[in-house]
């Protein structure tokens, strides 16, 4: 239940399990390559730093005005996993025959990898091998590994740091990098007897990127050490006899969040004296322990469910942003996909799992757009906005890295994503002061492009020219997902002003006009946004009895299913974007989206009518859209269809159903399955009026569990023949279970029976 294992090794195979085998702590990520390097088959051999980044050229075959014309790109920063292996001058490897008993696997519990196989020499002499490496979560800055030999005979090690990397690219997939794969230059390599050293620059930005590796040899043998450079490589060979283990403890650090990255390095380094592999593992499981205790989703009856909700929870773990300079980009630190940018998909998808029981993790990424706010406020600019911010579509930086602006810049609604991020924070939190230092400034800023770029028409509001999330329509007029995010954006600013104008410190009141007079902000303005929201848009049709996805959308043929090739999947990648564009067809969830998200601006039939209409039209080309496509089917009480959702986006990177794990993890995918059983199953909402459940158990399991903190309280919640809440921690809490209102309390949790209330089959 705690562990991700494979018995065989399958070199077709070995790109993938790269991803799913990853290591990382949310500041470094360390792909799952083989140490000894590989007998066959391709390799994306990558470490990389959260944040980090360089720029490159963007170019456009027509320039106009506000395109960009350099993108930021996550550089695969140098290698430490390589350590080739002799054993009596012969080369250990898994060639074919060669070997037995493989096994590998990821414990999420200790949080490491390990690997081991029985290696047979040509003499047919056996050699033991385990391979073991983590990610300290304790101390983000330190990667280890521990390899260990046993062979009666002689015994071989290189171990090298590798300074002459290069980024992947994949010319034919638009997903992956296209070029300028070389991004880091080596400004000093260096050995002395304790450790190497490499410290190199990225080659626009100037970012400076320090590793510094320890080698530390037991062996109940005699045993020797000699470092050599070698090119842009520091090889360091150790010999021996019998039983040999080496532990690489590495530090990496960079410019960014350390002026001096080498002397920062090296800072750590010493702190870590008499430190072994062992000790590590030690406080990774102590803080493993901590994470489980509060994060664990509990699954009752289906072994395979529980194992694989728990490698997404793992892997959601090591690859969130720890600090304002980094985030969850659209890969994670698992691979080189999308080049290393964050998304929409961290607002949407990830900060929601986050702030049910990780609430300082959510904030790190919140804190991650309030440091990147000047540079959207540079873009609204860019964009013909005289106040506020447009946030970038896709970034590391803040600039803006999309050059097919129809379905990225035209995204708008990243601007909405990011205020409901922090709008959920504030309810599920309520930290005041961290609303009046940040999250209002965020909030006020980002509502003003709406009312810049909006315009009323015949006494209602309307949005032009904008992209929704179903990236199969673009630039369309009145998207019900965008009208409906900015309705609900702007209403906040409003209350926000509000709350923060009537609170009672008066230190915060002052802020708040401090806070306006600074950003140039009215009340006049926020009277304006409030007015807008009131008379939004939101196109609905009333022969259908649903809310149509824009303007236009209801008007355009229906995509022809059943007489097109059905393998040209995904669409984007046979068809002219036009084609697509023409035609009533989604690649995710758009509108169906928003009856999640803001499910108080519909009725139940209209928002169940339009599951069923947008369902049969949408090709699920996107990893986001299972996962919300299941927690609405559950909201519409499809109970068999919701499990389905769930198992297809469960299983998604473990058995590489969209052909492109190679490339990373989809992280999006991992939030929204962890999201469905939250929102989908247990029924989680949180509004302003607070927690709201619609509980049930899908058929194919016995029960689940999981535990919550909200505004201060820790809550633990059970779901099987009852629904049962218990207040562990905190004040007396007001919930809604099925539109009944309960009080829960230290001395009375609430049980109550579970009836299949409008549980569809």
């Amino acid at each position: 239940m705690w562990k991700l294992t494979k018995n065989d090794y399958d070199p077709s195979r070995q790109l993938v399990e790269e991803s799913l085998f990853m290591v990382g702590n949310g500041y470094v990520g360390v792909r799952g390559c083989f140490e000894e390097e590989y007998p066959y088959g391709q390799s994306i051999r990558g470490t990389y730093i959260n944040g980090l980044y360089d720029r490159i050229p963007m170019i456009h075959a027509e320039m106009a005005y506000g395109f960009p014309t350099v993108q930021d790109k996550q550089p695969r920063i140098a290698d430490t996993q390589t350590c080739l292996i002799w054993l009596d001058g012969e080369r250990a490897a898994l060639y074919e025959n060669k070997y037995e008993t493989y096994y590998r696997h990821v414990d999420y519990h200790c949080g490491e990898t390990e690997r081991s196989y029985v290696f047979i020499t040509k003499s047919g002499k056996k050699a033991h091998l385990k391979f073991n490496r983590l990610a300290s979560m304790v101390n983000p800055h330190v990667l280890a590994y521990k390899i260990e030999v046993i062979y009666e005979g002689h015994i071989e090690f290189t171990s090298i740091l590798d300074g002459s990397i290069e980024n992947y690219s994949n010319p034919g997939d638009p997903r992956t990098g296209q070029g300028h794969t070389q991004l880091m230059e080596i400004l000093k390599i260096d050995y002395n007897t304790l450790e190497s050293r490499l410290l190199m620059e990225t080659k626009t930005t100037k970012i400076k990127q320090a590793t510094l590796v320890r080698h530390n040899v037991s062996s109940p043998e005699e045993h020797k050490m000699l470092h050599s450079l070698n090119g842009k490589k520091i090889e360091t060979k150790i010999t021996g006899k019998n039983h040999l283990t080496l532990e690489k403890i590495c530090v990496l650090t960079d410019s960014i969040r350390m002026e001096d990255a080498m002397g920062g390095a090296i800072s750590i380094h010493s702190t870590l004296e008499g430190h072994s592999y062992e000790d590590l593992r030690q406080s990774q499981i102590l803080y493993l322990n901590r994470y489980w205790k509060n994060s664990d989703i509990e699954i009752k009856g289906n072994p395979s469910d529980q194992r694989a909700i728990r490698f997404m929870q793992y892997q959601l773990l090591q690859s969130v942003g720890i600090d304002a300079y980094s985030n969850v980009s659209a890969k994670g630190l698992s691979g080189e996909g999308y080049e290393g940018h964050y998304f929409w998909d961290t607002e949407i998808y990830v900060l929601p799992v986050l702030m049910i029981n990780q609430p300082e993790r959510a904030k790190h990424l919140l804190e991650y757009r309030y440091h990147i706010l000047e540079n959207a406020k540079k873009r609204a600019k860019e964009l013909g906005q005289s106040k506020g911010a447009a946030y970038a579509w896709r970034t590391i930086s803040g600039i803006e890295c999309s050059g097919y602006f129809p379905a990225g810049t035209a995204q708008y609604h990243i601007n909405s994503d990011i205020a409901h991020a922090f709008i959920q924070y504030h309810l599920y939190t309520e930290d005041w002061n961290f609303l009046i230092e940040k999250g209002a400034e965020v909030i006020f800023e980002t509502a003003r492009t709406w009312i810049e770029i909006g315009n009323f028409h015949k006494e209602e509001f309307h949005l032009h020219n904008v992209t929704g999330p179903d990236e199969y329509t673009a630039i369309v007029s009145d998207n019900y997902y965008t009208n409906a995010m900015a309705k609900h954006h702007m209403f906040w600013a409003y209350k926000i002003y509000e709350q923060l104008r009537d609170y009672d410190d008066p230190k915060v009141r002052i802020k708040l006009k401090e806070l306006m007079e600074r950003i140039d902000l009215t009340v006049e303005e926020l009277n304006y946004m409030l007015d807008a929201s009131e008379r939004m848009v939101m196109p609905y049709d009333e022969a259908l009895g649903i809310f149509a996805q824009d303007a236009s959308f209801l008007s355009k043929p229906i995509w022809p299913f059943s007489s097109l090739d059905p393998t040209k999947k995904p669409l984007l990648l046979h068809y002219h974007p036009l084609t697509i564009y023409r035609h009533q067809v989604l690649k995710q969830a758009d509108t169906v989206l928003a009856h999640f998200l803001l499910e108080d601006y519909a009725d139940d039939e209209s928002i169940c009518r339009g599951f069923d209409y947008y369902e049969k039209i949408t090709t699920h080309d996107s990893s986001l859209s299972s996962c919300i496509y299941g927690i609405m089917a559950s909201r519409c009480g499809y109970s068999e269809k919701a499990y389905d959702y769930f198992s297809d986006a469960v299983f998604l990177d473990l058995k590489d159903t969209h052909g492109n794990t190679k490339d990373g993890l989809h992280m999006a995918n991992i939030s929204g399955t962890i999201l469905s059983v939250f929102a989908g199953f247990a029924g989680l909402r949180n509004t302003d009026t607070g927690l709201k459940f619609r509980p049930y158990v899908p058929s194919q399991w016995e029960g689940y569990s999981f535990n919550m903190i909200f505004k201060g309280r820790t809550i633990r919640v059970n779901v099987d023949e009852n629904f049962e809440v218990v207040l562990l921690k905190g004040d007396n809490l007001l919930l809604s279970i099925f539109d009944e209102h309960y009080e829960l309390s230290l001395m009375n949790p609430i049980s109550i029976p579970l009836e299949k209330k409008g549980v569809i089959s």
